[in-house]
């Protein structure tokens, strides 16, 4: 594409205005080029009407009938149902969250067009919150003509329909004729990759005519897809042959290994590391003390302490007269962090701070002071660290916590904190296994350390799967476990990735808690409360003036309360087996206690979630849990490296399309001294390539 297209602002096409374009950003979209490769996640059949006799349940369908009934009712909790058929037999409709005047529409005998996925519940067909149309007969709708996409929309406010528009204006804009374009799509031609030119497939892949395969398209087998998965891993191969040669040239801090501080630190603690955690250590401050810069990966399953494993080579730094940063995905996690960090170093005389989006104005600047004078030896934050004012004096390690969360971008703005010429040391730390074939190629020269030991006294969580029909037999289980004096989370998860229906479901689910038990003490944590709110009722869950807290996936990462024993986890059918794993390692952290997971489902299982509550019961193993889910869902799902910032994948999944890495290092071979090709394809698939490979 031309430079017209890399560097025009998204706000020059139709429909962009300045609302439009914050929400644009929210998701990575500032230039034309961005929207062009913001690819699809799904499509959505809509070219067709299917019979109701012919649906199979776990399917999405298109179908269309006459309302035969409709009512507001209350199975627990307020619903509402509607009845319709095409003849060839019924399907129901259920809404949990809506208005009134949204009831009211459905009138006996209007016709109405859904989409979703059937359900069979109690030998019903039932669609839950589908998308839909009523109108009369002589207003039919017309069908689509092409495959509908879907696209993540994160946090952002913006509509499915306005986003795909945008991006069609956008496609509009892609010239016919392009020298560099031509040069490349020569290439791919010339090796037997693709015929189609890069506006061709773009244009196939946001907008696939019902005369392109559509199972081909759903199987990301389609030539269009082929193009663009080998032109995206062939960028990453090349990016990380850029990284490692500029890697090779920076040096980092040399960091003294003090033995006497370490062996202070490991007897001060409250309990007793794990050989395998020592074993870490002992890698990382052995890295530290080269001038080669430390790029490692810590990866240790839930609950298995990497948390110390980072305290004590931040506590190296720190004794070396340098600074260290510790970064967390979320303010939770970072206050946690912060309170450990404090009480683990309470016999060294060393200041550290805690910085997120609630400091306070005086406070951040305190803080700077300290950072900057070089007084301040270890911080600790969320992305708030990012901020262009605040300033480092001697940076020379930076420490990611749950770095799959974030984004290469984001690494590489803290990598510039540092006054000094010199690169800091970087240990990532995951509980989420990366293959091999991913860590080589997403991460250039990575060590990788294990951390293979949980702590004594920790008892594998016990996990059962149950039907929502049955809710209501955990009512007395709870109260039991609250009586025993332990506590229980009540998790809501997300329906239709709408963060406004996440949120109803939970303040529902606190409803129908308080008004079904005699006692519970009820808790809310959820992202539209404001952060005194949610720090409230955090705060008086970990006190244990909360029996139950009802909230959303906020607590997937960082919430650590001893003394909870029950997790139970809504439409967990809707969540990846990783994320399940994640979850249901909130509990059973106190030691010597028997914790247990629930898994509630709606409906009828399909396959995959049903593969996923068997390897959940199964195993606590995160490790096995993580190669299964790769097998379920491909290494770009676990990682969060669609759609997300930095070194993404926006399309290609190392798993799925393993078969093509040959061809993409030998493509890669034939482009290194093509300069301005390099320079084209970096542009579009990772940003501004060295700075961005380099930090990675």
């Amino acid at each position: 594409m031309t430079n017209f297209l890399l560097n025009t602002s998204i706000e020059n096409i139709k429909g962009v205005g300045p609302k439009v374009k914050i929400q644009l950003e929210k998701i990575g979209i500032e230039t034309i080029q961005d929207a062009l490769f913001y690819l699809p996640k799904s499509y959505e059949n809509r070219t067709k009407i299917t019979k109701i006799s012919d649906v199979e349940p776990g399917n999405a369908y298109q179908i269309e009938g006459e309302i035969l009934e409709s009512k507001i009712y209350y199975p627990g909790r307020r619903a509402f149902y509607a009845k319709i058929t095409d003849g060839t037999g019924f399907i129901q409709i259920r809404l949990f969250f809506f208005s009134n005047p949204q009831a009211n529409a459905f009138i006996k005998g209007l016709k109405i067009r859904i989409y979703g996925v059937v359900r069979n519940t109690g030998n019903k067909l039932e669609v839950f919150h589908p998308s839909y149309k009523i109108f009369t007969s002589n207003q039919r709708p017309p069908l689509d003509n092409t495959l509908t996409p879907i696209y993540s929309v994160g946090s952002s406010k913006i509509s499915q329909f306005r986003l795909r528009n945008i991006i069609k204006n956008c496609i509009n804009k892609i010239p016919n004729e392009d020298s560099s374009e031509k040069k490349i799509d020569d290439v791919f031609y010339k090796n037997n990759i693709s015929k189609l030119s890069i506006k061709e497939s773009l244009q196939i892949i946001h907008s696939p005519s019902i005369k392109d395969e559509i199972l081909k398209i759903k199987n990301f087998s389609h030539p269009a897809q082929k193009r663009l998965i080998v032109e995206e891993l062939l960028t990453n191969l090349i990016g990380v042959k850029i990284s490692t040669k500029r890697i090779d040239k920076l040096i980092s801090p040399k960091i003294i290994k003090s033995e006497a501080s370490l062996e202070e630190f490991k007897k001060n603690l409250p309990f007793q590391m794990t050989k395998a955690q020592v074993s870490v250590i002992d890698e990382i401050t052995n890295d530290l003390n080269q001038i080669k810069p430390m790029r490692r990966l810590v990866q240790g399953d839930v609950g298995s302490g990497k948390t110390v494993v980072a305290a004590a080579a931040m506590l190296s730094v720190a004794k070396s007269n340098f600074q260290s940063v510790l970064l967390c995905p979320t303010e939770v996690l970072a206050e946690q962090h912060f309170k450990n960090f404090s009480q683990w170093m309470k016999n060294e005389k060393i200041e550290m701070n805690l910085l997120t989006g609630k400091t306070k104005k005086k406070e951040w600047e305190k803080i700077n002071e300290g950072l900057i004078s070089g007084k301040t030896k270890i911080l600790i934050g969320t992305h708030s660290v990012f901020q262009k004012r605040v300033s480092l004096n001697n940076l020379a390690l930076v420490v990611v916590d749950e770095q799959q969360r974030f984004g290469v971008k984001q690494r590489f703005e803290i990598l510039q904190k540092t006054s000094q010429n010199l690169m800091p040391h970087q240990l990532f730390m995951t509980a989420t296994p990366i293959p091999r074939t991913l860590a080589m190629t997403m991460f250039a020269d990575l060590s990788v350390s294990k951390i293979d030991e949980m702590p004594p006294g920790r008892n594998p969580v016990l996990t059962s799967v149950m039907s929502n029909t049955k809710r209501d037999e955990l009512i007395e289980r709870l109260e039991v476990i609250c009586k025993n004096g332990n506590q229980a989370f009540w998790l809501c998860t997300m329906i239709e990735e709408s963060e406004n229906l996440d949120v109803q479901t939970a303040e529902s689910s606190k409803k129908w808690l308080e008004e079904k038990s005699n006692d519970l003490k009820v808790g809310l944590v959820h992202s539209k409360l404001t952060k005194n709110q949610k720090d409230k009722a955090i705060n008086e869950f970990r006190e244990g003036t909360i029996d139950v807290l009802v909230c959303t996936t906020v607590i997937e990462v960082g919430m650590d309360v001893p003394n909870a024993s029950l997790m139970i986890i809504e439409n967990a059918e809707r969540l990846g087996l990783s994320q399940l794993h994640q979850l249901r390692g909130r509990v059973g952290r106190g030691p010597d206690m028997q914790a247990h997971c629930i898994l509630l489902y709606e409906g009828e299982l399909g396959e995959t979630a049903e593969a996923r509550m068997s390897a959940m019961k199964e195993t606590n193993d995160g490790f096995k849990i993580s190669e299964i889910d790769l097998e379920i869902r491909g290494s770009g799902e676990i990682l969060g490296t669609k759609q997300s910032g930095g070194m993404e994948l926006k399309i290609a999944d190392l798993i799925r399309d393993a078969q093509f890495l040959d061809k993409s290092e030998k493509l890669a071979r034939e482009l290194k001294d093509r300069p301005e090709l390099v320079d084209l394809l970096m542009s579009r698939w990772i940003g501004k390539k060295e700075d961005l490979i380099a930090a990675q």
